[in-house]
C-alpha cells in the first residue's frame, strides 16, 4: 500500500470568497489571530497573537473570523479534484486529503509523474500544498506535517526508498506528534524529543510506560496494525465556484472558467454514476448583485464540448451588469445513469448518435426560444386516438426516457386532425375534395361507456391524388369523418 497526504496549510483561508491571498491575511478566533499567510508573517503576524497587535503591526491586515462552511465546502471540492489521481480518498482533519495511489502507479508510469502532476493540478488554482508520503496513512500524514519535500523519498525508478522514509519518520520531533497532551508531556519528560526515539523502544517498554494509546499510534504507524479510514463521497447537491481578482468585465472572459467547472461536473458524475438535468449559474458582481441564469440540459451522456457549445450560445449578446468577481454553478437535479451493454458489433448505434444530435437540437432552440416555446406529444393510454397525444413541454417529457412501440397491426397517420370533418356521402360513396376509395377496415373502437359512449369503425382510404387518409364511421349516429393523414 502506498498513501499520499496533501495537507492545505491555507484551506481556511482559501476557503474565503474574495480573500486577497497576495497580501497579508489572518483568520480570527477569540479576538485572537488563528491562522496568517505568508504576507502576513512578513508583516511580523503570528498565530496566537492578539487582534490588537496584529494590526499595530500590520493596519493593512485583511481579517475575517473563520467561515466553517465555507471550509467545509472548499474541502470537499478539493476531494473531488483528487479523485482523478486516486478512487480511494478519505478526509484528514483539520486540512488534509488521504490518497491511496498503489493502483494509480499503472496510470501515471511512476510515483515521480503522480507527484508532479498532484503538485501542478493544485498549484494552478493557487493552493499552498505540502505533500507527504508513506507506506501507512499515519506515516504519509506525519511527513506532511515536517514539509519534506516527497522527491527525497523517491528513488531514479519513481519508487518509494523505504530506508529514506524511516529516516524521514525518525528526524520528525515530538511535539508535532497527534497524541494527547499527557502523552506528549510524558515523552518530553522522559527526553524523547524525537519519533526515532520512541520507535526504539522495546514494545514491552512502550506497553509499560505509556498510555495503551501510544502502543496502537506505533502500531499503527508502522503498519504493524490496520489503520481504516472512511472513505469520501461526494455530497448529493454538485456546486462549484471561481472567484476572480478584479473582476472580469467582458461575457468572453467566462468561457475558460466555466468550461473548468464543467470539468469537475464530469468528475462528480462519473463517481455517482448518474447524469444532471440543470445547470444553475449566478454571477457575483462586484457591486454586490447577483445575476441567477439557467443552461437548459437535456443529454443521454456527459459531453462536455458539447455543453460549452450551448454556454457559448447562451453568451452570445449576453451584456454583464458590471465586473464578475466569481461565478458559482449548482446542479440539484440528477437522474441514475443506465448501464448499457457494450457490444463489438453495436447495431444502435447509429440511432444513439442521431438520438444525441436531436437533444443537442433541441438544448439549442430552447436557449434561443425559451424552456417552455418547445413541446411534444406524450402517449396516453387511451381508447380514442384525439385523446391519446397530450402536448408537454420537451424537458418535462424527454427525461423520462420512455420509448413507446405502436402496435405492428395498427395503423396510425402522422398528421391528426384537432377535429374530425364531417364526411359527404353520395351514391357513389364517399367524398371529401373528391371521391374516397377504402382500401382497408373496419378497426372497431369502442370507449367512454360509463360517460358518452363512443363507437366508431375505422377505414383507410385513398383520395383520388393518391393521398391515404384515415376515416371512421359513428356506429351511434352512423356520421362518416375524416380524422387524418398518412404520409
Amino acid at each position: 500500500m502506498l498513501y499520499v497526504c496533501l495537507r492545505f496549510p491555507l484551506l481556511g483561508l482559501e476557503a474565503l470568497p474574495g480573500a486577497p491571498l497576495s497580501e497579508p491575511c489572518a483568520l480570527i478566533a477569540q479576538q485572537q489571530v488563528s491562522l496568517v499567510n505568508a504576507a502576513g508573517r512578513l508583516a511580523g503576524v503570528t498565530e496566537g497573537m492578539s487582534l490588537t497587535t496584529a494590526l499595530a503591526l500590520c493596519p493593512s491586515l485583511y481579517c475575517q473570523p473563520q467561515q466553517s462552511e465555507c471550509e467545509q465546502a472548499h474541502w470537499q471540492r478539493l476531494a473531488l479534484w483528487a479523485y482523478r489521481f486516486s478512487d480511494d480518498i478519505s478526509l484528514s482533519p483539520p486540512n488534509a486529503l488521504l490518497l491511496e495511489v498503489s493502483r494509480s502507479l499503472k496510470l501515471f508510469g511512476n510515483l515521480k509523474r503522480l507527484y508532479r502532476a498532484l503538485l501542478s493540478a493544485y498549484r494552478k488554482r493557487g493552493l499552498q500544498l505540502n505533500i507527504g508520503l508513506g507506506n501507512t496513512p499515519l506515516a504519509a500524514e506525519l511527513l506532511s506535517l515536517q514539509g519534506i519535500r516527497p522527491a527525497h523519498l523517491v528513488n531514479a525508478e519513481g519508487e518509494l526508498k523505504r530506508d529514506a522514509l524511516k529516516r524521514a519518520l525518525a528526524s520528525l520531533p515530538c511535539r508535532q506528534l497527534p497524541l494527547p497532551s499527557v502523552q506528549l508531556e510524558a515523552l518530553h519528560n522522559m527526553g524523547l524529543r524525537r519519533l526515532g526515539d520512541v520507535l526504539s523502544l522495546p514494545r514491552k517498554q512502550l506497553l509499560s510506560s505509556f498510555d495503551p494509546v501510544m502502543a496502537d499510534f506505533v502500531a499503527r504507524l508502522t503498519g504493524r496494525k490496520q489503520d481504516p479510514r472512511q472513505r469520501y463521497q461526494p455530497a448529493d447537491v454538485f456546486v462549484s465556484e471561481r472567484q476572480f481578482d478584479g473582476g472580469l468585465f467582458q461575457s468572453d472572459q467566462l468561457r475558460f472558467p466555466m468550461s473548468a467547472m464543467l470539468k469537475e461536473l464530469e468528475v462528480y458524475l462519473r463517481l455517482r454514476q448518474c447524469l444532471n438535468r440543470d445547470l444553475h449559474w449566478t454571477f457575483h458582481y462586484l457591486s454586490g448583485e447577483r445575476q441567477h441564469w439557467k443552461t437548459p440540459v437535456n443529454h443521454r451522456h456527459f459531453h462536455r464540448k458539447n455543453l460549452l457549445e450551448l454556454i457559448a450560445l447562451q453568451l452570445e449578446g449576453f451584456t454583464l451588469a458590471g465586473a464578475v468577481e466569481g461565478i458559482t454553478l449548482e446542479c440539484r437535479e440528477f437522474v441514475s445513469l443506465e448501464a448499457t451493454k457494450q457490444q463489438l458489433f453495436d447495431e444502435h448505434r447509429e440511432a444513439t448518435e442521431q438520438s444525441d444530435a436531436q437533444l443537442r437540437l433541441i438544448n439549442s432552440l430552447q436557449l434561443r426560444l425559451g424552456d417552455n416555446a418547445l413541446q411534444q406529444l406524450k402517449i396516453d393510454d387511451r381508447v380514442l386516438p384525439e385523446q391519446q397525444g397530450v402536448a408537454c413541454p420537451v424537458s418535462d417529457y424527454n427525461c423520462e426516457h420512455r420509448d413507446h412501440e405502436a402496435s405492428s397491426e395498427a395503423l396510425r397517420p402522422c398528421l391528426l386532425l384537432p377535429t374530425p370533418l364531417p364526411l359527404q356521402r353520395t351514391t357513389t360513396g364517399l367524398v371529401w375534395q373528391g371521391p374516397l376509395e377504402i382500401l382497408q377496415g373496419p378497426e372497431r373502437l369502442d370507449s367512454n361507456w360509463w360517460q358518452q359512449r363512443q363507437v366508431r369503425d375505422y377505414y383507410i382510404a385513398r383520395h383520388n391524388d393518391h393521398g391515404l387518409c384515415w376515416l371512421f364511421k359513428d356506429c351511434l349516429s352512423q356520421q362518416w369523418y375524416l380524422h387524418g393523414f398518412f404520409s
